[in-house]
């Protein structure tokens, strides 16, 4: 195992204290304990530990009122864990955040103070694109207000030219994350990454799946269980399309569905950045959404699921049933809630029959699992 320099300050790794093979056997154990009464339980399939991150947000602190800290963000003190060298992000990564490090210190930008509410830089995020090599930079403040930001954006494109482009973002409340007005200091904003031979064009807020490799492995898997050839499938929690949009060219019609609206005008963007026609998304709760199709005489054959952390909600599911779709295949973050729902789909004529384990999230506790179920109604296996 490779050791971080801020182990045991950082609480965005759980599991640096076991080899990766027993994180591995702790996840598979997990999922047993979890999920082994609906169905047989695969062997997980593993990942790359280190490195493996495509995105990553730092914060930026003053460490004894005078030399500029970065790191990941400690909920529990509103700190960053400092280091120089995250091990879940790329060297690429750690590098631009080293040199942006010095130059928010030679152009004399404050950090943001979460105790006091002074100071105007709240984080920087990185993202990369695997596929194409792409980099965005977001810098995230408390105003538009950045003084000398044509200079500051020169300065970190000749020290780190591989970057694409870089935007500026605004965050006025306390919470950590991207601010949703933005403006653009280099390129044009966005970046294109490929997935499963798809394009995906990302912007700063968009959501998409932080281990690429891993992804299109879970992805594979999932579209192969669905057995989708042909098939009406609905793509339900769909946030900006990336499954539905790969597994179009198997399926007869997809209909997705998202409540973000910034999500589904991505998704729509990336239908036809791909030239894919027969898919489409609709920003609406998923019950609803349902009931639409009925009402619109829609069949589902397959369903593909993947909720939030949350699960489902139990009225989705109960609607999703009323549609008499064959085979669901349920994508989920989270094994507990993912029971849960497990036993209501039970209760309404489903059965399980092999649930995929997947390490998305090497060093932490989190683990990725893919569960086919079918109608015991139809025969089917």
């Amino acid at each position: 195992m490779k050791t971080c320099d801020a182990q045991g300050r950082c609480n965005a790794c759980h599991l640096t204290n076991l080899s990766y093979n027993e994180q591995l056997r702790l996840k598979e154990r997990t999922c047993h304990r979890v999920l082994s009464k609906f169905c047989p339980i695969e062997p997980i399939t593993e990942s790359m530990p280190y490195r493996y991150r495509n995105k990553a947000q730092f914060v930026f602190r003053k460490r004894d009122g005078h030399t500029l800290v970065s790191g990941v963000y400690r909920s529990s003190t509103m700190t960053p864990a400092a280091t120089d060298d995250c091990l879940l992000c790329s060297e690429q990564a750690n590098e631009i955040i080293r040199v942006l490090r010095r130059l928010f210190t030679s152009f004399k930008v404050v950090p943001f103070d979460p105790y006091s509410g002074r100071g105007w830089l709240r984080s920087v995020t990185v993202r990369e694109a695997r596929a194409t090599g792409q980099v965005m930079v977001v810098i995230t403040g408390t105003d538009a207000v950045f003084p000398a930001k044509r200079t500051f954006t020169s300065a970190l494109l000749k020290a780190c030219p591989a970057i694409t482009t870089v935007v500026l973002t605004v965050c006025a409340d306390r919470r950590l994350g991207v601010g949703r007005t933005a403006s653009v200091l280099y390129g044009d904003g966005t970046i294109t990454d490929e997935l499963m031979g798809r394009r995906f064009l990302l912007s700063p807020s968009s959501f998409y799946q932080i281990n690429h490799d891993q992804c299109e492995r879970l992805y594979r898997r999932a579209i192969d269980l669905g057995a989708i050839d042909n098939k009406v499938v609905l793509d339900a929690y769909c946030g900006v399309g990336t499954i539905g949009i790969c597994c179009a060219d198997r399926a007869k019609r997809v209909y997705a569905v998202e409540q973000n609206r910034s999500a589904v005008e991505d998704a729509r963007r990336n239908a036809a950045l791909n030239g894919i026609e027969n898919i489409t998304f609709t920003c609406a709760d998923a019950k609803d959404y349902l009931r639409e199709l009925a009402e619109q005489n829609v069949h589902i054959d397959v369903a593909l699921i993947d909720p939030p952390r949350a699960g489902c909600a139990a009225s989705f599911l109960k609607a999703l049933a009323k549609t008499g779709c064959t085979r669901i295949v349920y994508i989920s973050c989270n094994p507990e809630t993912q029971a849960r729902d497990l036993s209501l789909l039970t209760r309404l004529g489903y059965r399980a029959r092999i649930c995929s384990p997947f390490d998305m999230f090497p060093m932490t506790h989190h683990v990725e699992t893919v569960v086919l179920m079918t109608r015991t109604d139809t025969g089917q296996s």
